[in-house]
């Protein structure tokens, strides 16, 4: 087994019999291998190379990468991991150097794995572009690989004593071997008083050397040993002064004057010491309750997202005989049933709204199997847009039933067209969040952060096995179970039929649908030829328009993919 040998130190001493003697402190590596495996995550991007009929061929790379590596069984001694030999990534196409995190203990290594396999290499399709003949995504995928670590012996060599006073020292050591540094550490260093070095890889792996001792300076510690009583309340107001502007500086002009009087009060403080102390108590007074005052304005804006539960009749629904209920088409057959579901919500100025809209039982039936029987492949963004839209239209006459509820609660409280358009969002908003797959619902199935974690959840709702991971409206109305794209699908296709200028936004970016509604209010907005669309978050409870979390607010990051007018 290899064996590299390093000096560490030499230093001279003068033994016991008044003679000089040379101790040398050398390292002894002996090389291992530590195999890992784990999940492989990260970014691609590519050029097209050929153009096919039905396909297209792209040259890519993968540009940034790091490996997840969860449990201790993902690590074993001398010991090589078996991988399925049917599906092998080229690895040329990985990066040099990969980052290596141990989930379990939190911590994160710049490593290279040394003769790294990948397999099942999978992209994932929301977050997949194509641009003219460029194509960007991120990717998921098992690895397999070892790192070389040593198992290090510290060893010391007495040499002397020293007859001569130039000297040569010469240590015996046929194993060691001269490399050259890569400049990369390995996190490795040794620290002797102010002096420091550090082990790096070398170009020739799998070995490493360590670099030259450089200084450092330790660092000045400063003491104050005042202690007038006099200045302390001073430096007390100093402080909840700054922090005082901080505060309320954006709404209260006056702060300048309080500040200038501060700081003639901290120089007159040895003069008027007891009516400095009484002034403190007064600002320290002023700032609580000026701070309280801001917190209260700033809480008008708050946007609250409360837990929705759904009441015992909310999560009931009915199926009727047709002839039992208002007649919705006279086309329809007597013979069909509806589904009857009840729902209570509240807008945004806590104003309540309650009723039962109905769906013909047939169509919930007939929705699915159109939406199952699309032959398009969700592997871009246009085929995405494709299949919104032929969802929307195949469900746009269904909805009967809901347009007689929304307008009848507007016949009796005459909306404006705004106030329409909330009470109709918050409708939506108000029905628990649910993750629509198309797949089973187990989190061990699924390696990107959001799905698992959510899934982990004791209240998590989760409704498996629906093709292109989306509920049709009709779909989403009968079983109240609906993610972003299914909510933006809905509100689309009924504020279509009120003829609304509104549009679907999507976010490969950020995986995410929200609404774009082209209305007179204040708010984040996307600019699309002139026409200004308030964004408008479907997924949160009572979250108003125009309001977006700071995370996802970037514009660059979304398109249209419908739009009504």
């Amino acid at each position: 087994m290899d064996k590299i040998i390093n000096i560490i130190s030499e230093d001279s001493f003068t033994g016991a019999d008044g003679k000089e003697y040379i101790r040398v402190i050398s390292e002894i590596k002996t090389q291992r291998k530590t195999y890992v495996r784990g999940i492989l995550t990260g970014k691609y991007r590519g050029n097209q190379i050929n153009e096919g009929e039905f396909y297209n061929e792209f040259d890519f790379e993968i540009y940034e990468a790091s490996v997840n590596c969860t449990f201790p069984q993902d690590f074993q001694k001398n010991k090589i991991f078996s991988v399925p030999s049917n599906n092998i990534f080229p690895v040329e196409k990985l990066p040099t150097t990969l980052l290596v995190q141990l989930i379990t203990q939190n911590t994160s290594f710049g490593i290279n794995i040394i003769e790294p396999i990948v397999y099942d290499f999978k992209t994932i399709r929301k977050l997949h572009q194509t641009e003219g003949e460029e194509v960007f995504g991120s990717f998921t995928s098992g690895i397999t690989g070892y790192i070389l670590d040593y198992e290090r012996e510290e060893v010391i060599h007495i040499n002397g004593p020293i007859v001569e006073s130039n000297y040569t020292t010469t240590i015996q050591n046929d194993n060691i071997q001269t490399f050259e540094s890569s400049g990369i550490k390995t996190g490795k260093f040794i620290r002797k008083d102010n002096y420091i070095k550090f082990e790096f890889y070398s170009k020739q792996p799998p070995s490493t050397i360590w670099g030259e001792w450089i200084y450092q300076s330790k660092p000045k510690i400063s003491s104050n040993t005042s202690g007038c009583w006099s200045v302390i309340p001073g430096f007390i107001a100093v402080i909840l002064g700054f922090l005082f502007i901080i505060a309320i500086l954006p709404s209260m002009l006056y702060i300048f004057p309080i500040g200038i009087a501060i700081f003639l009060i901290n120089i007159l403080a040895p003069y008027l010491k007891w009516f400095f102390r009484v002034i403190g108590i007064l600002l320290l007074l002023l700032f609580i309750g000026s701070l309280g005052r801001s917190l209260v304005h700033s809480s008008r804006n708050f946007n609250p997202k409360p837990i929705i539960v759904d009441s015992q009749n909310e999560q009931n629904s009915d199926t009727l005989a047709f002839n039992e209920t208002e007649v919705i088409e006279n086309n329809r057959n007597l013979s069909e049933k509806l589904i009857k579901r009840y729902r209570i919500w509240k807008d945004y100025e806590n104003n309540q709204y309650e009723g039962y809209y109905t769906l013909v039982e047939k169509d919930i039936y007939e929705s699915k199997k159109f939406k199952n029987d699309l032959h398009l492949r969700l592997n871009s963004v246009s085929t995405y847009d494709q299949i919104i839209y032929n969802i929307k239209e195949n469900d746009k006459y269904k909805l009967q039933g809901l347009y007689h509820l929304f307008d009848s609660i507007n016949s009796k409280n005459q909306l404006s067209r705004i106030k329409f358009a909330e009470m109709i969002v918050s409708f939506v908003q108000d029905i628990p969040y649910a993750i629509i797959l198309d797949n089973d619902c187990n989190p061990n199935l699924y390696d990107d952060r959001f799905t698992h974690n959510y899934l982990l959840q004791p209240d998590a709702i989760c409704d498996g096995y629906q093709k292109f991971g989306i509920n049709t409206p009709v779909e989403f109305l009968a079983n109240l179970k609906g993610d972003c794209d299914s909510r933006t699908i809905l509100l689309y296709t009924i504020f279509s039929h009120y003829d609304y200028d509104v549009a679907i936004l999507s976010s490969e970016f950020y995986s995410h649908s929200i609404l774009g509604i082209n209305l007179p209010i204040n708010g984040l907005s996307y600019v699309y030829r002139s026409q200004n669309y308030i964004l408008w978050e479907t997924t949160a409870p009572n979250c108003k328009p125009g309001i977006i979390s700071n995370q996802m607010s970037n514009l660059n990051n979304w398109r249209i993919s419908l739009k009504s007018k």
